[in-house]
């Protein structure tokens, strides 16, 4: 049987959380920036009308357009938001694959029949309403035999109704002028290695026989042959790998030197690093504290975690040690960060004679918990000093 995909593409993601948080923002040129409210990083329509372009300088941005609303991100906010956009597809169909905070694929094979619509068409038509009223942001979805395809379709969806269909009979007409640059999981080696060859849309490659693919590229280049033919080359990847290691870091919208503040963004990265190797069912045995200084110089101090864990109330004495050691009062650092290493499964971990630990590892269970319900940061990350 013949695969069929969609891909939910959400529509100026961080745009339309804010605007999910505050609707009197609907209709304006709105921007939202990245770390730090350096450039411009997520545009509304309106926005787009205007002439404001991705990646424009705040500065730059504000002195063309200063009737354009500039909002700092709040990434917090937008995971929230792409979790309940992810709880309503695994709601919808079993295989997905999440590809990033606003974009995931879906095996959608005869799902039509399931929700008695109408073939494919009606299908895209029916999960992005779903999405709309279920979580309130605008979805594009567009489904076709490939991953590739279904971004094609996501771009016809996005400049119409929000959804579209692209089946295999009709591949040619929709990809004859879609520039190759655009092709999903396509860059800039590939782009430039194609047009030295003459390729520069999916026409192109659609006219190519796969000789040529093979020969100038081999596997990658069949994929993408196969992948704008509208074969299903590369298969949704739906496995949660758990993770080698953890890195949590953020940047200040202004360098400081205030020593509590920075020992306090330090005790959360390590709060998130925590919950995240929970969500794993790991535990590190490494633990690295990282500043780095306004000069963009990284200093930073590693140690060995002797009773691997992953709860943070018994991490927070050695976070907070490590700190000590490379914090200056003379330095003004602009961004601070936690890494843990060394991570494996939480069921090998050792029996010590700690009593305590399993008292705290069932607290942080429980902040997790409290946190699901409640929201992110109902809890502010403390200095805690262990007995």
């Amino acid at each position: 049987m013949e695969k069929v995909l969609a891909l939910a593409d959400c529509n100026n993601f961080f745009v339309s959380c804010e605007i999910l948080k505050n609707p009197s923002l609907k209709g304006k040129p709105v921007c939202v920036l990245s770390n730090c409210d350096g450039c411009v990083v997520s545009r509304s329509a309106e926005a787009k009308q205007i002439g404001i372009t991705m990646g424009m300088p705040l500065f730059m941005a504000k002195r063309e357009f200063p009737d354009a609303i500039f909002l700092s991100g709040d990434l917090k906010t937008y995971r929230e938001i792409s979790k309940r956009i992810q709880k309503v597809l695994y709601n919808f169909a079993p295989d997905i694959e999440v590809c990033s905070i606003d974009e995931a694929f879906i095996d959608v094979t005869n799902l039509y029949k399931l929700y008695n619509v109408d073939g494919y068409d009606e299908l895209a038509e029916f999960l992005h309403k779903k999405l709309l009223q279920e979580v309130g942001v605008p979805v594009s979805v567009g489904i076709s035999t490939s991953k590739i395809l279904c971004k094609v379709a996501t771009d016809k969806a996005k400049k119409g109704n929000f959804h579209y269909y692209l089946p295999k009979n009709e591949i040619g007409a929709n990809v004859d002028e879609y520039p190759v640059e655009k092709i999903w999981g396509v860059g800039k080696n590939t782009v430039s290695l194609l047009k030295s060859h003459g390729i520069y849309t999916a026409g192109d490659i659609l006219r190519r026989d796969k000789e040529f693919f093979s020969h100038y590229m081999g596997k990658r280049g069949m994929e993408l042959k196969l992948g704008v033919s509208g074969e299903n080359s590369l298969p949704l990847s739906t496995k949660k790998e758990k993770p080698k290691s953890i890195q949590k870091t953020a940047s200040f919208r202004t360098a400081t030197n205030e020593k509590n503040f920075l020992k306090n963004t330090v005790l959360e990265h390590l709060h998130n690093a925590c919950r995240k190797m929970r969500k794993y069912n790991l535990i590190t045995s490494e633990l690295t504290v990282m500043l780095r200084t306004k000069d963009f110089r990284i200093v930073s101090v590693t140690d060995v975690v002797d009773n691997p864990t992953n709860a943070e109330y018994l991490l927070n004495k050695k976070a907070i040690d490590l700190f000590e050691q490379i914090y200056s009062k003379y330095n003004l650092y602009r961004s601070s960060g936690v890494y843990v290493g060394g991570l494996k499964d939480s069921e090998v971990k050792q029996l010590n004679f700690f009593e305590n630990d399993e008292k705290f590892e069932r607290i942080s269970q429980i902040w997790d918990k409290i946190e699901a319900q409640y929201g992110r940061g109902v809890f502010q990350v403390g200095n805690l000093q262990m007995i």
